[in-house]
């Protein structure tokens, strides 16, 4: 919140640009000292343990470089938006080590297309952010999953999954988008942290950006009463940190929802592997509010190690996706918090 207000009072460093809409519609010009300012506030906001996703900021900044380095490399047979494109995709294949992901990310997500003539810059790009990843911390999948899934008939419920997530996906940017009045209060940021601090002390894993709580919900498979409590208390902490304007993104928090989600609904179908539900609500749900089918089943693949769910998990994906984009054209990266709260 200081860094913020001290940024509005004295900076002169200009509109924010976020790199989605750098890369469609400002040729992937974007302004370092913003963005550098926003790192350092979410910096502050992930050490205290606000209930927002690190990845966000990581890949915007990353980005920012690149826009940065672009606009000064000798090489302008490159357009600059494509450039800031393969900085997103290596921010990804670095942040969660998941390469192939990081292509995806940049083609469905910040150019929009598939053009087949980027896949091998976009490859490299993301292959050297997931190697200096690797070397400077750890390799392996984040979240790994040790049960081994046997495929069964169980997993038709999965299409009924892969549809209420679909349904649920517009639900979620509207939660998301419903609490932007809190913007509006004195010190809107401290108040969110206070309400996170006082959540987290019903459960610890609201604290941060819900890497922990995925870990807990892939790994030990929490009852449906417990996982169902924590999914509610981080929905609520999350959308009150993105309302308040809290710099960070909500990538890593809906993969906890959709793990959340998918776990719920093992338990209540009674299946034999409810872990296996989580892993698909992780994709589906991903897929679904982010509308980028192939993307979200590389990511779940990538972290979880599942690869022989790879088939399955995409036609769920697309199912979902779908089912989101026929109630609703909005997608996560339509509802960046452009503009903080003091």
């Amino acid at each position: 919140m200081t860094v913020l207000w001290a940024v509005r009072r004295w900076s002169r460093a200009g509109p924010f640009e976020d790199y989605v809409e750098a890369v469609r519609f400002q040729e992937g010009h974007i302004a370092f000292m913003p963005t550098l300012w926003r790192t350092l506030s979410s910096a502050f906001s992930v050490a205290t343990g606000a209930a927002i996703g690190r990845e966000g900021s990581m890949i915007q900044f990353a980005t920012a470089v690149t826009s940065w380095v672009g606009k000064r490399s000798p090489l302008p047979a490159i357009p600059l938006s494509r450039q800031v494109a393969y900085g997103a995709a290596a921010a990804v294949g670095a942040a969660y080590q998941a390469p192939i992901a990081g292509v995806f990310f940049a083609a469905e997500i910040v150019l929009g297309e598939w053009v087949w003539a980027e896949v091998p810059r976009l490859a490299l790009a993301s292959v050297a952010g997931w190697l200096t990843s690797r070397t400077l911390l750890t390799s392996g999948p984040l979240f790994p999953v040790p049960e081994v899934f046997r495929l069964s008939p169980e997993m038709l419920w999965a299409i009924l999954l892969a549809i209420l997530l679909g349904v649920a996906a517009p639900l979620y940017h509207l939660m998301l988008r419903s609490f932007r009045f809190a913007r509006r209060l004195p010190f809107a940021l401290l108040w969110a942290g206070l309400t996170v601090g006082a959540l987290s002390l019903v459960r610890p894993a609201v604290w941060g950006n819900g890497d922990l709580a995925l870990i807990e919900t892939l790994k030990t498979t929490p009852g449906i009463w417990s996982i169902t409590c924590l999914l509610i208390l981080r929905l609520a902490a999350t959308a009150l940190c993105v309302g308040a304007g809290t710099v960070g993104g909500v990538f890593t928090p809906t993969l906890f929802a959709g793990a959340a989600a998918g776990l719920i609904a093992g338990h209540l179908l009674h299946v034999a592997q409810p872990a296996l539900f989580a892993v698909i609500g992780v994709s589906v749900f991903l897929s679904a509010v982010t509308h980028a089918p192939w993307m979200s089943t590389f990511m779940a693949v990538e972290l979880t190690g599942q690869w022989h769910l790879f088939p399955y998990l995409l036609a769920g994906n697309v199912l979902s996706w779908k089912v989101s984009r026929s109630l609703s054209s909005r997608s996560l990266y339509a509802i960046a918090t452009v503009e903080p709260a003091g």
